[in-house]
């Protein structure tokens, strides 16, 4: 773990750019199958049904990219409990996707999105959480950037 801190460390500056805009991305990439998910639940949506819970499920994990993309940019030290939450949410999202996916298509798209997609984000933000923990360490006044 030392070596992947050090590595990290050294390109920051550079990650800290470049990952809140991934992060806003792929909340922007969220909005389309969000509306796919909304226009295609069983019954209605806003009743009670447990269809409309992946819709507001997949609106949570957009809401808490784009607060780890403004919370990333400042060198947060909220940064790891939220990145934290939000493995947990992708890593549920995933479980959850392949658990109730009927055979054939929907079970492919689901393996998709859980191997390509939402497993891979989940360890990246459970990475980010363990690394950002060092932020609520360091006072304000001495960080850097």
């Amino acid at each position: 773990m030392s070596r992947l801190r050090t590595v990290l460390d050294r390109h920051e500056p550079l990650w800290r750019r470049w990952l809140p805009r991934v992060f806003c991305l792929a909340a922007l990439l969220l909005v389309p199958w969000i509306v796919t998910l909304g226009l295609n639940v069983r019954g209605h949506f806003g009743k009670r049904n447990l269809s409309n819970s992946w819709v507001w499920l997949d609106i949570v994990e957009a809401c808490t990219l784009l607060l780890l993309a403004v919370l990333v940019h400042r060198r947060n030290r909220y940064t790891s409990p939220i990145a934290s939450a939000a493995a947990m949410l992708l890593g549920a999202d995933a479980f959850f996707d392949l658990w109730s996916a009927r055979r054939g298509e929907p079970y492919f798209v689901a393996e998709v999105m859980a191997y390509c997609a939402e497993l891979p984000s989940a360890l990246l933000l459970a990475v980010l959480s363990w690394y950002s923990l060092n932020w609520a360490a360091v006072p304000e006044h001495h960080r850097p950037g």
